[in-house]
């Protein structure tokens, strides 16, 4: 139903006059960090945020201004989220779809451009001291895990930085260091470079095989109206990833008996 004005002087018998009468009647509340008569100023948002070990993915309810930008978001969330010690202490918002990362929004973006719905969510989290400064020949890719077919994407996505020519090995043991599994585990995942529906496997002997900048180079999408496609990083190996709610809630809920 509609929320309820902070101003309203009813009793609860007028409230739920229009209900049906033989159904459990619920009221549901929100306690909030703020006075009600200043949320009329505000946006809500939800975000996920991912931690520096990426094994806590957890729901943030941020209540920015209407009108207010990327970075206003991003400060919201500074004040409710705990930083890695050695990290950059700067915040980055992306947008992923499917389990993949779309983008990393621009600070200075109108939040009223930001539309969450379907598969399209929000994540924040802290950019990792290395990936602040990108020189000429490196590049911020994105990388996804999926099982088989390219649209079976699974789990939490992440953003890895890469240098040209620099050998496939090196790659592979960064991620293996970033996701932290034993190598028995990770001998078993196999590495695609995917665009625009097209999947090229990488060799499993990585000891030739150097990183190609130009292969990870949005790509123009025919269809004559600009849209570039980005290539990704799959990460193809079995979904071992516990089915589970987006968003967990663990506040049980109160009775109000007549």
């Amino acid at each position: 139903g509609n929320p309820i004005k902070c101003t309203y002087e009813g009793n609860l018998r007028d409230l739920l006059v229009y209900s049906k009468p033989r159904q459990p009647k619920k009221l549901y509340y929100q306690q909030l960090d703020m006075k009600i008569n200043e949320l009329e100023d505000k946006k809500q948002f939800k975000v996920l945020w991912l931690n520096n070990k990426m094994k806590e993915e957890r729901e943030l309810v941020l209540y920015p201004n209407k009108n207010g930008k990327v970075q206003e978001l991003l400060e919201e969330a500074m004040k409710q989220v705990e930083l890695s010690e050695n990290g950059s202490g700067k915040l980055r918002l992306l947008e992923i779809i499917s389990y993949k990362i779309l983008t990393v929004q621009k600070e200075d973006l109108a939040l009223e451009n930001l539309v969450v719905g379907g598969t399209k969510s929000y994540r924040i989290e802290e950019i990792p001291a290395e990936e602040i400064n990108i020189s000429v020949d490196e590049m911020l890719i994105p990388v996804a895990h999926f099982q088989k077919e390219m649209y079976q994407t699974f789990g939490i996505p992440f953003l890895l930085k890469i240098s040209d020519n620099e050998l496939f090995t090196d790659v592979r043991d960064r991620i293996q260091k970033k996701l932290d599994i034993p190598e028995s585990e990770f001998e078993k995942y196999k590495f695609a470079i995917i665009v625009m529906g097209r999947l090229e496997y990488i060799p499993d002997d990585l000891q030739d095989v150097k990183v190609d900048l130009k292969k990870f180079l949005p790509q123009a999408v025919q269809s004559g109206m600009g849209i570039q496609a980005r290539p990704w990083l799959g990460l193809d190996h079995v979904n071992k990833t516990p089915k589970r709610a987006r968003y967990n809630y663990l506040e049980k809920a109160i009775k109000i008996h007549n």
